[in-house]
């Protein structure tokens, strides 16, 4: 499994297991830095989850209210 497809995976489970119903992600690539980035919204509340492929020094690969906080 690719890099990606396992963060994005452990994203949405995290999430779910807050009680949010995530959108899909969308996906950028940063050419110069080899790196992939994601972002999904909860449908209901709103908030956000991200990923990194590869975060800078002291980044994260998964961040967001929506992994760290229950949905409203």
């Amino acid at each position: 499994m690719r890099k990606y497809d396992r963060l994005k995976k452990e994203a949405l489970e995290g999430c779910e297991w807050r009680g949010h119903h995530m959108n899909h992600f969308s996906s950028a690539t940063i050419e110069y830095a080899h790196r992939k980035i994601g972002n999904s919204i909860c449908k209901d509340c709103g908030m956000a989850v991200s990923i990194d492929t590869d975060p800078p020094a002291n980044g994260i690969d998964i961040g967001g209210e929506a992994v760290a906080l229950n949905c409203k």
